[in-house]
């Protein structure tokens, strides 16, 4: 597909209609979006940043808890399918498969 000047031209006052259209999102809308309140003074803020330190803390202890229980799983699968594997060749031994 080739565009020639006229389609150029147009494409450009769409784009740049549009561009006009749209506003930047305000300060509000920002913190609104990130799900973060509003900080009304320098209290606010150092309140948010302790709130936001512990969660932080919950979630990187949280983070850890489920790691150790996908090594425990894995563990257990391992050991689990070494323990299909030996009743196997037990009945493979005795001919019963």
């Amino acid at each position: 597909m080739t565009v020639d000047n006229k389609d150029a031209q147009k494409l450009d006052n769409i784009f740049e209609k549009e561009r006009k259209r749209l506003k930047p999102m305000t300060i509000e809308e920002e913190y609104r979006n990130a799900d973060v309140p509003m900080p009304k003074g320098t209290h606010d803020l150092e309140e948010i940043i302790r709130t936001l330190e512990t969660r932080n803390e919950y979630l990187h202890k949280h983070i850890e808890k489920l790691t150790n229980e996908i090594q425990e799983i894995r563990k257990d699968n391992k050991h689990l399918a070494q323990q299909y594997d030996d009743q196997l060749r037990q009945f493979r031994n005795k001919g019963m498969i």
